[in-house]
């Protein structure tokens, strides 16, 4: 692999552990109380992610375009590949979420003395970070996957639903570009259905699974909820955006022959 795809395959995990652990933030908000101070967080922490995003497409167009001018074949190996690290970045998220959730709370609590991220985040380059790091490391309980026999009170279609979205997310600008390679005269008409794609996936998410993700939290906070479905709800999130990763395998080329015939229809 050049260069440029190792890259892609690093950020690509970055941005999906980063995706993962972002869940921390709303565990964080009902431990704490303090919503508000979560939420901004999570933008942050979404923020970034968005950031890995726009470095990680320019890098994977080019060896695309170029690939496309030396006459080579479609290598679906790579974008394969980009996927499994997404996988990966999932499931190393997912292990990560206790110790992110410990280590967050200082940072929540620390945000509502100081109200400014921006002070936070200075005061964070010290020694006790990073011992406060290493107090709040733990491994995933036994406990999290013997919850995942009750399952009867959980709202399933929504943890499908996750699956669905995550995976469409996951493949929506890999498609696009891989379409770019299955008809290279219509390249720039499928790159450019990328934004498209993405605003879709993000869509389904805002529309269809944060609205119940907030509306529980809030319940945990009335006392509607307990804590403890709350924390069992998202270990089924978790585990159904890793399966979306892994849907993404199958519906990448499929979804990317649709973008070919849409450009084509354009």
């Amino acid at each position: 692999m050049t260069t440029n795809i190792l890259l892609v395959c690093f950020f690509t995990s970055i941005i999906h552990f980063i995706g993962i652990v972002s869940l921390s933030a709303k565990l964080v908000g009902t431990r704490t109380k303090r919503i508000a101070s979560s939420a901004s967080i999570f933008n942050v922490i979404v923020v970034i992610s968005q950031f890995s995003n726009t470095i990680q497409a320019p890098l994977l167009t080019k060896t695309i375009e170029n690939n496309i001018i030396l006459g080579n074949s479609p290598n679906v190996l790579i974008f394969r590949s980009i996927i499994f690290s997404a996988t990966i970045g999932s499931i190393i998220g997912g292990a990560f979420i206790p110790t992110i959730h410990r280590f967050m709370e200082k940072g929540v609590n620390a945000l509502y003395n100081n109200r400014s991220f921006f002070v936070v985040l200075i005061k964070s380059f010290n020694l006790s970070t990073i011992i406060h790091f290493k107090n709040s490391f733990t491994i995933p309980s036994k406990s999290n996957f013997y919850r995942l026999n009750k399952y009867k009170d959980i709202y399933m279609e929504l943890v499908f639903l996750n699956v669905v979205v995550y995976a469409f997310i996951t493949v929506s600008v890999l498609s696009c570009l891989y379409a770019g390679y299955l008809n290279p005269n219509l390249r720039t008409t499928c790159l450019s259905m990328s934004g498209v794609a993405v605003s879709l996936g993000s869509i389904g998410m805002m529309l269809f699974i944060e609205p119940y993700h907030a509306t529980l939290t809030d319940k945990v906070i009335d006392g509607s909820v307990t804590e403890s479905f709350f924390r069992r709800h998202f270990t089924f999130i978790i585990i159904a955006r890793i399966f979306g990763t892994i849907l993404g395998q199958f519906i990448f080329v499929p979804l990317a022959w649709l973008i070919v015939k849409l450009a084509e229809l354009l």
